[in-house]
């Protein structure tokens, strides 16, 4: 299949032009050889912006889109009628040469666009939809990820206190089973504490509860083989307390009260205090 160059740019919203704080939330893709310019903007799930410019009347943010939406469809209806007009062999017609550009061009407004990029294409509506899902939807911020964030915040955290010596990245083993946790104390051969850092806000509820379950089932196992015999603690950061986060809210209470027991401690990651005092017993 034949690939296009298509041109792109993530749309901004920068209500407050002082500080230069913006949010991504949506995407433009143009297609010169096609004609074709599709948008994907943030109509719904958009708590995390309202609540990112807390000061910021909802309405703004949900009319500012509104308008947008209702321009870019407005230029759509454009292009088709100019090209039933003009045939697809005046592709270099004025109407339409630099239409792109005139989109995107920086304006003193509450909505921008990044600068002009490129990539090719095959699908164009399914590359928009990729691009949204990176820049808007953020797909790249996985559990995994997440996780790392989690490790080197506990990680500064034991080097304050002087206790990040007591602790080292380990896979506890046999020749079947095996788990690497991230912060072991072992003293010879022997695991005496483990802290594990879970993230439990995903965006589905069935995959908190499944991720937490996953490592449930790798402590007991490791006890179950007589590997791990001392406590564990899992600190843990859920779903952010938004309204739409009430089914995802309700998984991560009942994951984390799943986990707990049979020397498993969980705490929220943001419990310092307790943290601490784990990693000095």
């Amino acid at each position: 299949m034949t690939r296009l160059g298509c041109q792109y740019a993530i749309v901004r919203f920068m209500p407050y032009i002082e500080t230069g704080e913006f949010a991504n939330v949506g995407i433009l893709l143009w297609v010169p050889k096609t004609r074709y310019l599709g948008f994907k903007l943030l109509r719904r799930k958009h708590a995390r912006i309202t609540q990112f410019f807390d000061e910021l009347d909802r309405g703004v943010f949900l009319k500012t889109m509104g308008d947008l939406e209702a321009e870019l469809r407005r230029v759509q209806v454009m292009l088709k009628d100019h090209k039933d007009e003009f045939g697809d062999n005046n592709r270099e017609y004025g109407f339409h040469k630099g239409l792109f550009q005139e989109l995107i061009r920086p304006r003193e407004t509450i909505l921008r666009f990044s600068e002009q990029r490129v990539i090719l294409a095959e699908n164009s509506e399914q590359t928009l939809q990729e691009l949204y899902n990176y820049y808007v939807e953020r797909n790249f911020v996985t559990k995994e990820y997440q996780e790392t964030i989690l490790e080197k915040g506990i990680k500064k955290l034991l080097e304050q206190r002087d206790l990040a010596s007591r602790f080292t990245r380990r896979r506890i083993e046999d020749q079947l089973y095996g788990v690497t946790f991230p912060f072991v104390e072992q003293e010879e051969d022997r695991a005496l504490r483990v802290i594990k850092p879970l993230f439990l806000g995903q965006a589905d509820s069935t995959a908190i509860i499944e991720h937490g379950g996953r490592w449930k089932l790798k402590v007991e196992q490791l006890r179950k083989r007589h590997l791990l015999n001392g406590p564990v603690l899992f600190p843990v950061k859920g779903p952010e307390r938004t309204q739409p986060a009430g089914i995802r809210l309700e998984a991560f209470k009942e994951t984390c009260e799943s986990l707990a027991g049979d020397g498993i401690e969980v705490v929220p990651y943001t419990k310092e205090d307790r943290i601490l005092e784990f990693a000095r017993h």
